[in-house]
């Protein structure tokens, strides 16, 4: 392999390759809005299932998250900041929509927990929004109403025509595909409930922006900015009455696993310390 070129290079919290947009269901939120940002590249072209034009498709066994492989941050929800908290920093990205978001790499281009062979880093935790492709809830609109429909990314590396399981058999959906269902509309729901713990953040203006500078052994500069997290200060110095709110909703419990997971910041110098010596080799 080549050796990596040492430059300087500024980095923002919510920087991913670009594609088309698009809008998940839970996307009415702010949240969702942002999450559909990372989804540009996870999500090449959805269509809702259908049994007759999906009859012959099926769903790779098995987790290949390849797909993922060039994306440095993850859309998270609330409910998986502690299992997320054992091995990535937890920041906050966005700016006019802030969302938290788990770093998996220091490089724009760089997930550091994508294996070769596709496979996720053994013993990691695999963020929710992975799990759930190439199934996503999208807004369906028909008759002026609004709705809420299961989609398939049709052109996924986990669809296939030739090998997986079924989505359909005899035009009746299978056991996988009502598991993944529930999974999605679980996963909505919980982003729902992570606006709402965002918003609190920010109505207490607890949300401070940070930057950092990280300098790889090839020599090559990292300036990562654009992200915020939260001020210990200012949590503590919290009214008493919306103190005990916070305890009482489980966001202290939340803002605790964020500050836990900042101490893999330095797990993640020295993850992409170990990939850049490999590329020189």
């Amino acid at each position: 392999m080549g050796k990596t070129r040492a430059a300087n290079r500024k980095v923002t919290a919510s920087e991913n390759p670009l594609g088309k947009v698009v809008k998940d269901v839970a996307a009415r939120s702010a949240a969702d809005d942002q999450e559909s940002k990372s989804l540009r590249q996870l999500l090449r072209r959805a269509e809702p299932l259908d049994p007759k034009r999906h009859a012959d498709f099926l769903v790779k066994d098995g987790r290949d998250f390849s797909f993922a492989s060039n994306l440095h941050t993850i859309p998270l929800s609330a409910v998986e900041f502690m299992p997320t908290a054992r091995h990535y920093p937890i920041i906050f990205a966005g700016e006019k929509d802030i969302h938290p978001v788990a770093l998996l790499g220091l490089r724009s281009d760089e997930n550091l927990f994508v294996e070769a062979d596709g496979r996720w880093k053994e013993g990691c935790y695999v963020p929710a929004i992975l799990r759930r492709a190439p199934f996503v809830l999208m807004q369906d609109i028909k008759g002026g109403k609004d709705g809420v429909g299961l989609c398939l990314d049709v052109e996924s590396p986990l669809v296939s025509k030739t090998e997986g399981t079924p989505i359909f058999v005899n035009g009746k959906p299978t056991a996988m595909l009502a598991k993944m269902a529930n999974f999605a509309a679980s996963y909505s729901k919980e982003q729902a409930r992570t606006r709402v713990f965002v918003n609190a953040c920010i109505a207490s203006d607890l949300l401070v922006e940070r930057q950092m500078e990280i300098t790889l052994t090839s020599g090559q500069k990292i300036v990562f900015s654009g992200f915020r997290v939260i001020d210990q200060d200012r949590l503590r110095k919290l009214d008493d009455e919306t103190a005990l709110k916070w305890f009482r909703t489980g966001w202290s419990a939340l803002a605790l696993a964020h500050f836990l997971s900042l101490g893999n910041m330095g797990r993640l110098h020295h993850r992409s310390n170990a990939r850049v010596s490999k590329e020189s080799q």
